[in-house]
């Protein structure tokens, strides 16, 4: 076990490596590999965040909702500001120095990172403990059966099977969403980096304050939680529809909002 602070760290590290080697390629597939390297930092770095959060939250149980709302509130005001000064940094300067800045922006909190304590609190070995050497196979290979024995019964769990279904889902909608998105707005309107941008920024603003009345009403209301996925995703649906007849910008940015 490492914990959560390396993974928070190394990820966000190879994210900013990726963003920096994205500014320089100069074809598909050398560009493809650069942004599986930044998918990658981002999953580790995510994954570490959000186990470190939960590790903060099991501290005030009864105020849980709350805190990982307050948390995604803030992490997404970033959006806010992120495409629209990616946007017109791209239009002024050129896509290629945008890839740079943000590969700027991910080193410095991956130092950041590094100067957080970290919560997960694992027990020392005694020095009459300590394990032998062993090969780096024979280290590769037990920790390996290790996973898999933490790990099985979480696949075999049906309600485990739906939680990881629901979780590939968002990721896979988002993907396909901002790309179908970029192209329709593109091609219909004729939409630059800069008003690219300015459409992400409507929608990460709604998210933003959306999160927050959301976590409040979760804490504060019986039977809130169900109630509001429904209508939320109903909404949500209904405005990514809409976009389909868009034939302005702004038709474009109500929508994303």
């Amino acid at each position: 076990t490492i914990g959560r602070k390396p993974l928070m760290y190394g990820g966000t590290a190879a994210t900013a490596v990726g963003s920096f080697l994205t500014g320089i390629s100069g074809g598909f597939w050398s560009l493809l590999a650069c942004r599986m390297l930044v998918g990658s930092g981002i999953t580790a770095s995510s994954s570490g965040s959000q186990a470190y959060m939960a590790d903060l939250s099991d501290r005030a149980p009864n105020h849980r909702a709350k805190i990982m709302g307050v948390n995604n509130a803030i992490a997404g005001s970033i959006w806010v500001v992120g495409p629209a000064v990616g946007g017109w940094l791209a239009e002024t300067y050129g896509i290629r120095n945008s890839f740079f800045i943000a590969g700027i922006g991910s080193a410095i909190c991956s130092l950041g990172y590094t100067q957080l304590p970290e919560t997960l609190k694992v027990k020392p070995t005694l020095p009459n403990q300590a394990a032998p050497e062993a090969s780096w196979s024979s280290f590769a290979g037990s920790h390996a059966q290790g996973w898999w024995a933490d790990v099985r019964p979480l696949l075999e769990s049906p309600n485990q099977q739906a939680l990881i279904a629901m979780s590939i889902v968002p990721s896979l909608r988002w993907s396909c969403f901002t790309t179908v998105v970029a192209l329709h707005a593109t091609t219909m309107v004729a939409a630059g980096p800069q008003q690219l941008g300015l459409m992400f920024t409507a929608l990460a603003a709604s998210q933003g304050i959306s999160m927050a009345i959301g976590s409040y009403l979760a804490d504060k209301c019986t039977g809130a939680r169900k109630k509001l996925v429904i209508p939320a995703g109903l909404t949500s649906c209904a405005a990514f529809g809409s976009l389909a007849f868009a034939s302005s910008i702004d038709h474009f940015y109500i929508a994303m909002a």
